[in-house]
């Protein structure tokens, strides 16, 4: 094996590092890499290589640098030739000058709608009024999307059919290749979703990835009916049509100041998360999706009650225990004191054996099926039914009241 340093090169490691990467495969002949391995986010090397065509059997390894970035072409047999070094360090010169210019906006469109796990039946909110949410634009999907639900266990033979009304997302993203857009546009897929969750009270998933729009225009399709199916009587074929008479619906006011909140209230956005977070574990995990639950709500507590040190002697260095106390005041922007009482103490305890010795409290341990009888208490009735639901319901209103209080923010 050998290695020769090809010098530095003022490239920002994190920032433009994967943009000088894809005009460097460009430069040395637009093919790619046969791999590449990413960072240890430790000073580790990025390493890619050899090309996928042409004589160049070498790898670059990439190092970060406080001036940019060092390469080293590494070759693993045969010894040290102009022609398996020049390549690289041409490549990487040439790759440098075109940092920045190939920067254009590129528009995409996605599907979001209902979770494929929610009941069966139709769909009861309608078709969503068009409006825009942050940099996205929303708009019904014009289609009464038909979805075939099949068994999940392979000796079944059920089957079912719910009927659903699915909002297009646009965006744009401002980039130098489609591959960097579809990550920025699925972060902000979640969010929309996780609004959307929020204010309907009904888990919302992404149900497409994100298409790219051609100069004539968009290119997702909505689908008319999902999954295979059985067949329809004759003369009773699906077409998607919205029936006549289907109501639509609002995004609520508190909406409208939501992206910009998120994009400058870290701590709001963590709970917006861990909020979404749990009710996707609801229903296949309670006990984590109870825990999750009180996460998040800590995290909107967080605002009212920050960290603080031991006061037991003058040099004690350890952070008191305020999660408790969090949980308890942002309980009080939605619950009265006696019923923050009432619920806290059962919430929490169930929350630190699960959190701290993974207690089970649901009917995770059979799959969901809950042994019933007239003699047995049922753990789906008294935590999943009653408990979680009381708490997921809390959870939600605690974190739309910190959408709606314009006057709260991190720390106040």
């Amino acid at each position: 094996m050998w290695e020769q340093d090809i010098g530095r090169f003022p490239v920002a490691f994190t920032e433009d590092g994967d943009e000088w990467a894809h005009h460097l495969s460009n430069a040395m002949g637009g093919s790619g890499f046969h791999r590449i391995s990413g960072t240890d986010g430790a000073g580790g090397p990025v390493e890619m290589g050899p090309p996928l065509h042409g004589s160049v059997t070498s790898i670059l390894r990439v190092f970060p640098h406080p001036d940019g970035i060092t390469c080293t072409v590494v070759g693993e047999d045969g010894t040290l030739a102009p022609d398996q070094v020049d390549p690289w360090r041409i490549g990487a010169h040439t790759a440098v000058g075109e940092i920045g210019r190939h920067q254009q906006p590129q528009v995409w469109d996605a599907l979001v709608g209902l979770s494929s796990s929610a009941g069966l039946g139709p769909d009861t909110l309608g078709q969503l009024t068009a409006r825009s949410l942050g940099p996205l634009d929303l708009a019904s999907g014009g289609v009464y999307m038909r979805e075939f639900r099949g068994p999940e266990r392979v000796d079944s033979h059920f089957i079912g059919i719910r009927r659903t009304f699915p909002v297009i997302v646009t965006g744009q993203v401002t980039t130098y290749h489609w591959d960097r857009v579809v990550p920025v546009a699925q972060a902000q897929l979640r969010r929309v979703c996780a609004l959307l969750t929020l204010s309907t009270r009904l888990l919302w998933e992404p149900r497409s990835h994100p298409w790219p729009q051609s100069p004539t225009g968009p290119t997702l399709k909505v689908p008319i009916s999902v999954n295979p199916g059985f067949a329809m009587p004759e003369g009773q074929e699906w077409t998607g049509e919205v029936p006549p008479g289907t109501g639509s619906w609002r995004l609520p006011w508190w909406v409208d100041q939501a992206w910009e909140r998120l994009e400058n209230d870290s701590g709001l956005n963590i709970a917006l998360n861990a909020c979404y977070e749990a009710v996707r574990l609801q229903r296949r995990h309670p006990s984590l999706a109870l825990l999750t639950y009180v996460a998040a709500i800590e995290g909107v507590g967080m605002r009212f009650v920050p960290d603080a040190l031991c006061d037991c002697h003058p040099e004690c260095t350890h952070s008191k225990g305020v999660a408790e106390k969090r949980f308890r005041k942002a309980l009080k922007t939605v619950l009265t004191q006696r019923e923050v009482k009432e619920l806290a103490g059962p919430l929490y305890d169930k929350r630190s054996h699960t959190g701290h010795r993974g207690t089970l409290f649901g009917s995770e341990e059979v799959f969901g099926y809950a042994p019933t009888g007239m003699f047995q208490t049922s753990p789906y009735f008294g935590f999943e039914a009653l408990l979680l639901g009381q708490l997921s319901t809390v959870a939600n209103a605690v974190l739309v009241k910190a959408f709606s209080d314009t006057g709260s923010g991190p720390g106040e």
